[in-house]
């Protein structure tokens, strides 16, 4: 009995098993034999190795050996795993998409992002227009203030110098115009002298006098430079600012002279004796002369001048035909330096 149990136990190894490799040229080898069926994977046996002409294996498949045996409780033969042929799949069945699936998922998924992505632009545009037009009217916008603009300076509107206006009656042809810059007896007596030296003799000249501005020299401030006892106010009551200078040109030397005319509101009569007191009273009529010189002493005498004559009075010099002459024309008052120089006056006034 002991040597059955033993023999029992002695139960023969599983025959080697036999592995199928499958290289190209055993896929060659199969269509040629099998008359262009599908090819075949070559079977050789464990440990025999690999035919010298195979290349690098494509496929591997791995046949187990039908194993039979005796083994209590044994219900063999078991199937093989892997069928000869069969395309080992890297994904179980169930987990391969379909075909229509494959086509229509990304379509759908691109679909609802865009669809939404929309969404949420149109959602923030909104928004931010809303916020945009609360704020507005929130908010109101800073008061500007207009920039300093410095204030240009304008130049004055240059006035015309007022027109010089004769009192002579026949206007002497020859005429000049001379600026005093200051009035000042030295002024006046180099303006009259300056007219002078471009005269020829025995010819009457006006010398228009103006200020720095162009306005004429009032009657009122000359006389007051020329002889300083008569006062400006007394000669502003009786003559009009208004008046003509000349300068007379003779062999004897240049001889000044002067027409002022009175204003409309004074008369004759008074005038003249307030002219002669003033005047014949004056100890500056040296002054009127353009050069200096002393009167003989003596008084003012009566005279007569012109054609028609008028009634005069002079004062001689030393100087040879040096005499203050002065007498009326009408309401216009005459005054020279000589005799010749009132002549040829009168013959322009009267």
């Amino acid at each position: 009995m002991e040597n059955q149990f033993e023999e029992k136990k002695e139960i023969p190894g599983p025959p080697p098993s036999k592995v199928s490799v499958r290289t190209m040229q055993s896929d060659i080898n199969s269509i040629q034999e099998s008359g262009g069926q599908a090819p075949q994977p070559y079977t050789t046996e464990l440990g025999q190795g690999q035919k010298k002409e195979t290349s690098a294996p494509e496929e591997i498949s791995f046949q187990p050996a039908e194993l039979e045996s005796n083994i209590s409780g044994y219900t063999g033969p078991e199937e093989p795993i892997f069928q000869p042929g069969a395309i080992i799949s890297p994904l179980p069945p169930k987990q391969k998409p379909a075909q229509a699936e494959i086509g229509n998922k990304p379509k759908k998924k691109t679909s609802k992002v865009l669809i939404t992505s929309i969404i949420l632009i149109l959602a923030a545009i909104t928004a931010g227009a809303i916020y945009y037009f609360i704020n507005k009217k929130q908010i109101a916008a800073p008061a500007l203030t207009p920039p300093v603009i410095p204030p240009v300076a304008v130049a004055p509107a240059l006035t015309p110098a007022p027109q010089y206006v004769s009192l002579l009656k026949t206007t002497s042809t020859l005429q000049e115009e001379k600026i005093v810059s200051i009035l000042t007896l030295d002024n006046i007596k180099n303006a009259l002298t300056d007219a002078a030296s471009t005269t020829q003799a025995n010819n009457l000249k006006e010398v228009i006098l103006r200020n720095p501005d162009q306005s004429l020299v009032a009657f009122y401030k000359f006389i007051p430079v020329l002889l300083p006892e008569i006062k400006s106010e007394d000669i502003a009551a009786i003559f009009q600012e208004n008046f003509t200078a000349m300068v007379f040109v003779d062999q004897n030397g240049v001889w000044p002279g002067y027409v002022a005319q009175l204003t409309s509101s004074s008369t004759l009569f008074q005038s003249q004796t307030s002219m002669k007191q003033n005047l014949e009273a004056s100890a500056s009529l040296q002054n009127i002369f353009l050069e200096n010189t002393s009167p003989i002493v003596a008084v003012f005498k009566d005279g007569k001048a012109g054609n028609p004559t008028i009634n005069t009075r002079y004062l001689v010099f030393p100087k040879t035909g040096a005499a203050i002459n002065y007498g009326w024309v009408n309401d216009k008052l005459v005054i020279s330096t000589s005799y010749a120089g009132l002549v040829e006056i009168l013959k322009k006034l009267q």
